[in-house]
């Protein structure tokens, strides 16, 4: 470079930094090295689990944008049938997340066997006349929907009607558990469902006296009756534990010491559709791999968020799977058209706990609350093509330090907002002309 030509290239670099409007943020104008991409590793294929015939579980709607199809989707109904079937019994013993202490689960038992039993000795004639005392004696109303407060207050919405024949049916040794979903023309609902005698029982104590068997009556209750959760885990192995969640077949939680794990196409015989570990992965491990099976991290990824504190990657099959990618080591939601093999990246799904430092993908804009409440970050760096900046496109990053962005995009007044005063936007030559940083 023309040692003469430096002084213009600094004050062409200050007017630059200037020129963006962006409040409580400093802006620098960044050399050549300060722009490097962090590392893309290039993940082992053979480390993706492939199909290894197991069925599909196929029909449901599990985009809830599609207000019409998802609210009204009896096919769960046969999905939950299907896995039901196939499930670990031993999973109902426990009463899973129905709440009650030892104290009060005894004076349940007491009370059921004294006062709502008689001559009862088969599980299906304990099961209706506990369902039909639940039924004569609680009032509807909203109240605390834990199952000994019901039983003490005699006031329940559906939750708490389905908590309390869930207790009680324990006491008896009768295996259930509560189901969440959507009772059709009406809205969300709980009830319960009800091993008694061998056979899989469908029980809504807030609204019938009367009970359908899960498989035999399916045509009967699967356009009312459509079940999103199941509170009982289906299944567990020596690696995972498996649970019905957001319409998915979902892994509940990581058992595994491994650093890398590669999470499972399937079990029980069926098609695995979500990752949402809820009850907690092994802070052993490191890296995850999703295969084109999965579709799903969880709606707003909340068992990554809560138990992925460990975590430095995850990796997505991305030429097969067509509804979330991998870029940098991060999940996005994308939009793949088949016509053109297109991949359009659409959201960040979930940043790895363990990461400080994150690269965007390509894209033209970032749209409002594009990129939203990630903890941990520190760095953001966004590609060269990303050229708009709409209000509140990063928002709500508390240990955020530094934005890397083209130095010629252009910002709306609020597009970062509610970060840290001391977070510095860095402006950078995509032509990388050697411009030493100018702090404003």
């Amino acid at each position: 470079m023309n040692i003469k030509s430096i002084p213009y290239l600094l004050i062409l670099a200050a007017f630059l930094a200037a020129c963006s409007n962006v409040d409580d943020f400093s802006e620098i104008t960044a050399d050549a090295t300060s722009t490097n991409q962090p590392r893309q590793p290039l993940p082992q294929d053979d480390l993706f689990a492939r199909r290894n015939g197991e069925k599909n579980l196929t029909g449901a709607c599990t985009n809830p944008d599609d207000y019409n199809r998802y609210f009204n989707d009896p096919v769960v109904a046969e999905h939950v049938n299907k896995l039901m079937c196939e499930a670990d019994t031993n999973m109902a013993a426990s009463l899973n997340g129905v709440e009650i202490t030892d104290e009060h689960l005894a004076e349940l038992k007491e009370y059921v066997e004294n006062t709502i039993l008689s001559t009862e000795t088969k599980q299906y004639a304990k099961m209706m006349t506990i369902l039909k005392w639940i039924r004569a004696n609680i009032k509807y109303d909203y109240n605390d929907q834990d199952a000994y407060s019901v039983f003490i207050n005699r006031v329940a919405v559906c939750q708490g009607y389905s908590n309390l024949m869930v207790a009680m049916l324990h006491t008896q040794g009768i295996k259930a558990t509560v189901a969440t979903g959507f009772l059709a023309q009406y809205g969300g609902h709980a009830w319960v469902y009800a091993l008694a005698d061998g056979t899989w029982y469908v029980a809504d104590p807030t609204n019938r006296n009367t009970v359908y068997r899960m498989k035999a009556d399916i045509n009967q209750y699967k356009s009312t009756l459509q079940p999103w959760n199941i509170d009982m885990p289906l299944a567990r192995d020596d690696k995972f534990v498996y649970d019905f969640r957001d319409k998915h077949f979902n892994i509940r939680q990581v058992l595994t010491s491994d650093e890398q794990v590669s999470v499972p196409y399937g079990a029980l015989g069926y098609r695995i559709t979500a990752f949402d570990p809820i009850d907690g992965i092994n802070e052993n491990v490191r890296e995850l791999y999703l295969s084109l099976n999965i579709a799903s991290i969880g709606q707003y990824a909340l068992g990554l968020k809560n138990h992925g504190q460990n975590l430095t990657d995850i990796y997505v099959l991305n030429a097969e799977n067509h509804v979330i990618n991998e870029f940098d080591g991060c999940v996005y939601s994308i939009k793949y058209t088949a016509s053109t093999k297109k991949t359009t990246y659409l959201k960040l799904l979930y940043v790895p706990g363990a990461r400080r430092e994150i690269k965007y993908p390509p894209v033209a804009e970032i749209t409002s609350k594009l990129i939203e409440g990630l903890p941990n970050v520190e760095v953001i760096r966004f590609d060269e093509s990303t050229l708009h900046f709409q209000d509140y496109a990063v928002t709500g990053c508390p240990n955020l330090k530094e934005i890397y962005i083209n130095q010629n995009a252009t910002l709306s007044g609020k597009a970062f907002d509610d970060l840290p005063v001391g977070c510095t936007i860095v402006r950078y030559d995509p032509l990388q002309t050697g411009i030493r940083p100018i702090y404003m």
